[in-house]
Order: C-alpha cells, then sequence, then structure tokens
C-alpha cells in the first residue's frame, strides 16, 4: 500500500439535511478503492463513435462490445456495434482514453478515468508514440478550460485523434478506470487522486493573492440554469464574507487559483461542487442540494481529499422528475438549516412567494409535453415527503399573508387599542 492509500477521507457533517434518514443507506460510504489497475491489447477491434442513445464504444472483430468503452454504462448490456467502416484497419497501435464530453462535472471525472495510464510506468516505456483516441460526446469540441485542464496534466494535445466514424484498428490499447461505477456505488483509485493532485501542484506553484478566503461559486448567470432563487442565497453568503464567482466567466487558471486559496468553498450541487478536488486539504465545504437527492458522483469526489465537508439544505425543489431528476428545476432560499449553519441569531427561513410562482412556471414549462402531472414522471411521494416538514411551514405562512388573516389582524389590533382607551 503506497502513501495515496493512507490518506485519510473527508469529515462528513450532514446535520443540516431536512431528514438524514431519507438518506440512510448512501451516508458514510467509503469510495475509495485500492485494486490494481492495469491495461489490455484488443486486436482488430472497431470503435463506434458517440450517440446518446448508447454511447458508442469498442468492439471486438465478432461485434462483441467491450464492456468499460461507453461513456454511458446504464445502457451497457444493451450496446451493439458494427464492423463496417470506410476504411482499413490502421497497422498503429492506439491508446483509447474514453469519451470526453462538455459537462464539465463529466469531464473530470469520467473523461479523466483513463488518464492515468499516460502517467504510468508501462506507457513510458512502451506506448509513448502510440496516437490517442477519444470519443468527442455529443457537440464536444475540445477548447477552453477543457483543452487546458489537459494541458496542466502534461497531456501531449498533438497526440489526440477524435473517433467521429467508425473505425478499425489493428491495435488498441484499453486502460482500466480509476474513476469508475459498478453495482455497488462510484468509486476512485489513488492514481485518480494523483491526477487531481497534479492539478492542485500546479495551482499552488502558481498561487497568487485573491480578494477573499471564502468563495460561493454559483450558477446564477449560467446560459441554460434552471435554478430559481440562487440569488438569495449569493447575497446571504456575500453577507458572511464570501465573494461570488461565476465559474463560466473564468479561465481555468483563475477558477484554480480561487480554489486553492479558499479557507471555505461553497456551492450548490452540481459541477460546481465537484470542483471540491481541487481544494487544499482541511478546507471547509458547504454544498448545498439541488433537490432530494444526493449526487453520487459528488460523495465519490468528497473523499478524494482530507475536507470538511457539510451538506445543508437550502431548497425546496418539491417537484422532481422521477427518472430524469436533472431536468428538474430547483428552488432556492435561505433555509433555517443554513443559518443554523453560521449561528445567525434569526433562524427563519420564508420562501420568496415570487419565487415560488416562477419556479411553478419553470417546471411546467419544462413538463409542456404533457407529462406534468403524470404519474410515472411527475408525481415523486418520496420527494414530497423530504419537503413536507418546509411545505408546511411554507404554505402556513403564505395564508397568514392571505386577505382574510389580514383583515382578521387588523380587527384584533382595533379591539385591543379600542380595549386601551375604554380602560382610560
Amino acid at each position: 500500500m503506497n502513501e495515496n492509500d493512507k490518506r485519510p477521507l473527508a469529515a462528513h457533517n450532514f446535520d443540516f439535511l431536512y431528514d438524514k434518514n431519507y438518506y440512510s443507506e448512501i451516508l458514510y460510504t467509503n469510495h475509495f478503492s485500492g485494486k490494481n489497475l492495469s491495461y489490455r491489447i484488443i486486436e482488430d477491434c472497431t470503435i463506434t463513435p458517440y450517440n446518446f442513445s448508447n454511447g458508442g464504444g469498442i468492439f471486438d472483430q465478432d461485434g462483441n462490445y467491450i464492456r468499460g468503452s461507453s461513456y454511458i454504462r446504464r445502457n451497457e448490456d444493451g450496446v451493439s456495434g458494427t464492423s463496417d467502416t470506410t476504411h482499413e484497419p490502421s497497422k498503429d497501435s492506439v491508446i483509447f482514453i474514453g469519451t470526453l464530453a462538455n459537462v464539465w462535472g463529466h469531464f473530470i471525472t469520467d473523461s479523466m478515468s483513463m488518464l492515468w495510464f499516460l502517467k504510468s510506468r508501462a506507457y513510458t516505456e512502451k506506448f509513448s508514440r502510440c496516437r490517442l483516441v477519444y470519443l468527442p460526446a455529443q457537440g464536444f469540441v475540445l477548447k477552453g478550460n477543457h483543452k487546458r485542464l489537459l494541458e496542466i496534466l502534461g497531456i501531449n494535445l498533438s497526440m489526440l485523434e477524435p473517433v467521429t466514424t467508425a473505425v478499425k484498428y489493428k491495435n488498441l490499447i484499453l486502460p482500466d478506470e480509476c474513476f469508475f461505477k459498478s453495482e455497488n456505488g462510484i468509486f476512485f483509485t489513488p492514481e485518480y487522486r494523483g491526477l487531481a493532485d497534479a492539478v492542485r501542484n500546479f495551482a499552488l506553484d502558481n498561487i497568487r493573492p485573491t480578494k477573499h478566503r471564502k468563495y460561493y461559486f454559483s450558477y446564477s448567470r449560467y446560459k441554460s440554469n434552471r435554478s430559481i432563487g440562487e440569488d438569495k442565497l449569493e447575497k446571504y453568503f456575500a453577507s458572511k464574507g464570501y465573494g461570488i464567482v461565476y465559474p463560466e466567466k473564468l479561465s481555468l487558471d483563475e477558477q484554480l487559483n480561487i480554489l486553492i486559496n479558499c479557507d471555505s468553498f461553497a456551492s450548490t450541487l452540481g459541477s460546481c461542487a465537484h470542483n471540491v478536488i481541487f481544494l487544499k486539504d482541511r478546507s471547509q465545504t458547504v454544498i448545498i442540494p439541488r433537490y432530494s437527492r444526493l449526487n453520487s458522483y459528488q460523495q465519490a469526489l468528497d473523499d478524494v481529499h482530507d475536507l470538511d465537508i457539510n451538506y445543508v439544505d437550502s431548497s425546496f425543489s418539491i417537484f422532481k422528475d422521477k427518472n430524469e431528476s436533472w431536468k428538474s428545476p430547483s428552488l432556492y432560499f435561505v433555509s433555517s438549516n443554513l443559518r443554523r449553519f453560521f449561528n445567525d441569531s434569526d433562524t427563519g427561513h420564508i420562501i420568496s412567494v415570487s419565487d415560488f410562482r416562477k419556479y411553478i412556471r419553470t417546471v411546467k414549462g419544462i413538463r409542456a409535453d404533457s407529462s406534468w402531472g403524470c404519474p410515472s414522471k411527475a408525481d415523486n411521494p418520496d420527494t414530497y415527503r423530504y419537503y413536507s416538514t418546509i411545505a408546511s411551514e411554507y404554505f402556513g405562512y403564505v395564508f397568514s399573508q392571505g386577505w382574510l388573516c389580514r383583515f382578521r389582524r387588523m380587527l384584533d389590533n382595533m379591539k385591543k387599542a379600542a380595549k386601551k382607551i375604554f380602560r382610560r
């Protein structure tokens, strides 16, 4: 066991979730795997390009799918391939490095899962002259921060070759994954931790002063953002001394400099939160779930380094699609849980009525295909139960602001004033 294996895992605090029992089966899981990684040499194989239905992948000369070569793991058993190509098989050996994805969270997890091999002794001694082939996910173009990350990791970009049509190869090297999914969950190996370390070390070597030591990474300026109320979180965190960052507006170097300077990092759950792998050890994190679901990717990434991980519920995303939760909009507000985390004397929480109305309109807009209200998609009893306490408090507040209640309060105040007059 090397020193990487002996590092402490993160400390987790789930006390500020609405209901810890709801997540009882997945909390406190160890996502570290010490398995030995290797590689396979596959002869006379075909790579089919990525497509959204099956993810593409590698197929042997008989058309059998090679497990571990598809970006979309859930469909691996049903992936079908073809041996029809317009080219003669390449006589050179190539190294398959997986699928490169546009989504940042998937890029620093799935897309990095085979890059460890390019740091291995086997690669240096045997395969350093081989081209590196990859599947570009839908719409992916290697540029910007994605390209910069590969540069920081020391990848020779001139050796990269995208596969956009079915291509045969005489010999293909397929590395194991250092960040992988299994029936028991998502796991990472020391090699994945080593990749994250390489990026952190780059940031440390190029560190520059920042204005703040605490930062909140926000989605509110992102063009396809489906969250409502995050501006309330921004204002609250700013009041606690956090700088507000819109990561899509910054270069990767700028983001890494902020992250390596952080003593406390905060974000809602998603690609922004996945950046915790670039924080220095013992940094505090505040992660706000989007809805009643903890992302399994995030829980694995939390364990990569020794961090102070805090999950704090501050959402009211009561309508979540059962099968495609990533399509569901999110509603955020400053909850009593978040206020208690910061030891505020005021621990009340009020959801903006206008934000709630906007949230409902957004949900209806997304489900304009008539799935709105359909039990198989829209109705999610577990989510309703999870938010039940917050719902009762919220709707109680809304009712208390209604005209009838205001009229009753006015009468009560008039009665009290009249009693005081008559007493005189």
